[in-house]
């Protein structure tokens, strides 16, 4: 009987030590600390929620909009998510910090940004190796069905075709609309992906049309950007 008192008393000790320790950790790693700047607003669908925490579920203070000038006060990272405190356009919240920037975002052509509002509509469809309508795309058919339907333009069928008949732009150059081609497992080109603005792609890949960002994976394979 004693013998099992003490195992009990040693397992609740360790239990409460270790709870101790892992409430210690989680404050830690969600304690803000101060962080006075400016930055502006950057979000790739031109938006960003302010909350009332430093959370995707919390309150909604306000949504502002790209370019909306933030007095950040401090900071704090929540599950590897880094999380900023500031003002912005009168209110006092926290914003997610992949959507800010040090400098205002470039702004896009009413025609190219008409352009990217219209293929953002078929997100989800599915990808489809041929595909060229709505009920599913490969890349260069969804390139292809955007730019028709959106400005009346008509590209080549393939990536490769769209690549040699695009007017070559840099990447310092870069547009909202304009084509970026890719050269995956190939010396030539293999994909196409609308930029989206902001740093993102517009593409069918993978299992569907999304959006994705260019830095990271697919950076590593850019062959060029083109334009029409």
């Amino acid at each position: 009987m004693l013998k099992k008192l003490v195992i009990s008393a040693i397992a609740t000790g360790a239990i409460a030590f270790s709870s101790v320790f892992a409430t210690t950790d989680a404050s830690a790693a969600t304690q803000a600390s101060n962080y006075s700047t400016t930055k502006y607003v950057k979000s790739y669908d031109g938006t960003l929620n302010v909350r009332t925490a430093a959370s995707a579920t919390a309150k909604k203070v306000a949504t502002v909009k790209n370019n909306a000038k933030v007095k950040t006060t401090s900071k704090k990272v929540v599950s590897g998510v880094t999380w900023v405190k500031g003002t912005v356009s009168g209110k006092t919240g926290w914003m997610n910090a992949k959507y800010l920037s040090n400098n205002k975002v470039k702004k896009a052509s009413s025609s190219n940004s008409s352009l990217i509002a219209y293929g953002a509509k078929f997100q989800g469809t599915p990808y489809v190796w041929g595909g060229t309508t709505p009920r599913g795309f490969d890349c260069s058919g969804f390139t292809s069905y955007v730019y028709k339907n959106a400005t009346g333009k008509t590209l080549p069928r393939t990536s490769r075709a769209q690549y040699a008949s695009s007017q070559k732009v840099s990447r310092s150059n870069l547009q909202a609309g304009d084509l970026v081609f890719f050269a995956v497992g190939s010396s030539s080109i293999t994909h196409v992906a609308l930029y989206a603005g902001n740093g993102q792609l517009l593409h069918a890949a993978g299992s569907s049309v999304h959006y994705q960002s260019l830095a990271g994976y697919w950076d590593r394979y850019v062959v060029g950007y083109g334009r029409y």
